[in-house]
């Protein structure tokens, strides 16, 4: 810490001296390929350290790593942790994407911001704030940060107040001023920063690039922070006419339509004053939909981030009811413009979503399936249409129902 006694001096020197000799590279690589990509700058109005995310001409939005210089002269054994919580703020997106801002409860999504910044940080840390202190109201390990905000929203609906038991100070400050949204393309900027990270591991030598294989961010590896971070405000890339491939699943309802044909019930006398009424098929332009979605280890976090960049444009057709599937089904959830965090990495079964007592249950107009194939489904088919979304150019030798390719190169092609 010799190096911050004097404000003078150059933060990305020591910064990068820092987690090159004291050992937080070889144990941190990761960690250190990220904070390469923030630009410090001496800040003693935050608690000890702090993230922020502002636009800047000629790129999407620039990191700021804000240090309270003095703070950690007096408490250097903190400084590794507060560097993680840092970078896990940056790399859950708890800055740049936009489900994190104009929370109805924004106390509570702080708390859950910082429960997940915390979690899977084994270095000392000022008085964290931990989701076990929240177990009570069905905080667990492993869960999203939305999940975490879900659930403390509801033990608050009902009466209950999501509080600490003893005072904890934050250690960090990411808000600065709480933006309402945050800067555009900032969530590019997030995920540059993560491939950047990715580009410099490709860089090492082959032992260390099998260290990096078990090497995780916040619990998660590279690709899957990618995979959460894609499919929200970013365009898909693949090129899909919606309107035309869900067009299969337009319901028809029996509605009533005036007629003059007929007399009317009520004033039958009133032949040609008052129309009568008959009923007729009419369709419903916006079905309710079940998309289900392959979350096996098979289906690639590309696949599954193309996947999820495409349920906005489908949203504006349909409703949709997002089911996740591996061998079984582990989530099934209303869309709220966003996929936050698959469940599941495992095999392949797409067997049960049609489970008949499994569709009943959501009255749906129809299935679409995004899916690699590779796995086992039902002998027969279901009483409603399905579309399958394949992801890989392999043979699928289902016999029923619709197909299209989800491929980067192909535009959609329907086939029967």
């Amino acid at each position: 810490m010799a190096r911050t006694q004097s404000q003078g001096q150059d933060l990305r020197a020591w910064l990068n001296d820092y987690v090159r000799e004291q050992g937080f590279l070889a144990r941190y690589p990761y960690y250190a390929y990220v904070l390469a990509s923030v630009l410090p700058v001496a800040d003693p109005s935050v608690p000890a350290m702090g993230v922020s995310l502002h636009g800047e001409m000629g790129r999407g939005g620039r990191y700021y790593l804000h240090v309270n210089i003095d703070q950690l002269m007096r408490e250097p054994h903190f400084l590794r942790g507060i560097l993680l919580h840092e970078v896990h703020h940056i790399v859950l997106g708890h800055l740049a994407h936009p489900k994190f801002f104009g929370a109805a409860q924004p106390e509570l999504m702080q708390l859950a911001q910082e429960t997940s910044a915390n979690e899977f940080i084994d270095e000392p840390l000022p008085e964290p704030v931990l989701w076990q202190h929240f177990e009570r109201f069905g905080l667990r390990a492993g869960q999203s940060t939305l999940e975490r905000y879900e659930k403390l929203c509801e033990a608050k609906a009902e009466g209950k107040v999501p509080q600490l038991a003893r005072d904890t100070r934050m250690v960090d400050e990411h808000r600065f001023g709480e933006p309402s949204s945050p800067p555009p393309s900032g969530l590019s900027e997030t995920r540059q920063i993560i491939k950047d990270a990715i580009d410099e591991a490709d860089q090492e030598d082959e032992e260390q690039q099998k260290k990096l294989e078990r090497t995780r961010i916040a619990g998660r590896t590279p690709e899957q922070l990618l995979a959460q971070l894609g499919g929200t405000g970013e365009a898909p890339r693949v090129d899909v006419d919606w309107r035309e491939a869900l067009r299969m699943f337009v319901a028809h309802t029996r509605a009533p339509m005036h007629t003059w044909s007929r007399p009317s019930r009520r004033f039958p006398e009133r032949i040609g004053q008052i129309p009568g009424r008959a009923y007729q098929q009419r369709p419903v332009l916006r079905p309710r939909l079940l998309v289900a979605i392959d979350t096996s280890l098979s289906m690639s976090e590309s696949e599954l981030s193309e996947i999820a960049r495409q349920l906005r444009p489908m949203s504006e057709l349909a409703q949709l009811t997002i089911v996740e599937c591996d061998v079984s089904i582990t989530r099934s959830y209303a869309f709220r413009g966003l996929i936050d965090q698959v469940k599941g990495r495992g095999g392949t079964d797409l067997r049960p979503v049609f489970e008949p007592a499994f569709l009943r249950a959501r009255a749906a107009d129809g299935v679409v399936y995004f899916t690699d194939g590779e796995g086992p489904y039902p002998d027969q088919p279901p009483t409603i249409p399905v579309l399958w979304m394949l992801t890989k150019p392999s043979a699928f030798r289902c016999p029923w129902g619709q197909r299209a390719r989800l491929s980067l190169k192909l535009r959609i092609k329907l086939k029967t």
